[in-house]
């Protein structure tokens, strides 16, 4: 399996359109009955299940052959739900959001440090629904997000029932959009970027531990952090059930200035990825990095 990742969908414009029609005649329990078989279809299909085995072999070492298939549905079957639920976000405008209000406040304050605030999530959960309704705090907002041609399947935002509340920076721009970045930070900006995603040049990452074995994961903002004293938290969006997500921070910290090196940094990479391997003991059916990060 090639480590090449990209944002292709999997599905055609088609497929991902019956879902759509499904969830404005039937509502989020039809695209759920038709998901049910979609992800039976994937686990079975020997191309489309292998592109989960990385994750799973780590996560359940010496599950055997139809371990690995229940594990692999399970997870499908999770991942489409919470697709599902982001275009029935789109659709309808309806989703329930279960953070805690100590968790916004710990957000507000550290935003009103005026540095701007940095917001580290990862391929896990609801994401892609959270990035729609970060709307708890004023400031403008940017996700760093790569968006390959061949991704079809709709934001939120583009079904039209609810605006576009984040800005998107591309990390395959010029300078990997550190320009952008930095000026959106000084302007006192939020940016959420994903962690467990390698962008850009391998200068910019760190090797460190996840899941028994080492992994490259970008660091740069962490030195962005340093050298502007923006704060970072790090937040996960666990799915909860059928239109339901909740918003846990899962660590904050103030990164120190220890020079321009990055691997100076790695110390708060490994607090990323320590943070995450507790997500996947948790919620072992809610990471969707679909390709093999460990190669």
């Amino acid at each position: 399996m090639t480590s090449k990742w990209n944002s292709a969908s999997a599905a055609s414009g088609f497929k991902h359109r019956v879902f759509y029609f499904l969830i404005k005649c039937g509502g989020r329990r039809a695209a759920y009955f038709l998901l049910y078989f979609v992800a039976l279809f994937y686990t079975l299909v020997p191309a489309f299940r292998t592109r989960a085995y990385p994750y799973i072999n780590r996560r359940f070492a010496g599950a055997g052959f139809f371990g690995k298939l229940r594990h692999c549905y399970k997870l499908y079957l999770t991942f489409g739900k919470t697709l599902v639920d982001r275009s029935v976000l789109g659709i309808t405008g309806n989703i329930d959001i279960l953070s805690s209000e100590n968790d916004r406040e710990l957000c507000r304050s550290l935003h009103a440090k005026g540095k701007g605030l940095i917001v580290i999530t990862a391929h896990c959960g609801c994401w892609q629904s959270a990035m729609s309704t970060f709307d708890f705090m004023d400031g403008e907002k940017y996700v760093l997000y790569r968006r390959d041609g061949g991704d079809v399947d709709k934001q939120a935002h583009e079904h039209g029932k609810i605006k576009e509340t984040v800005k998107f920076i591309d990390p395959a721009g010029f300078a990997g959009g550190g320009v952008e970045i930095i000026s959106a930070l000084e302007k006192n900006a939020i940016i959420c970027v994903m962690g467990d995603r390698e962008f850009g040049s391998s200068k910019n990452m760190v090797k460190v531990p996840f899941l028994g074995k080492e992994i490259k994961v970008p660091a740069a903002m962490c030195r962005v952090a340093a050298s502007l004293g923006t704060p970072v938290v790090i937040v996960y969006f666990p799915f909860k059930g059928a239109g339901r997500f909740d918003s846990v921070i899962a660590d904050n910290f103030i990164v120190a200035d220890n020079g321009g090196v990055i691997a100076n940094y790695k110390e708060y990479a490994a607090r990323f990825v320590k943070s995450l391997e507790d997500f996947c003991e948790k919620y072992p059916y809610q990471y969707f990095n679909f390709y093999n990060i460990w190669e």
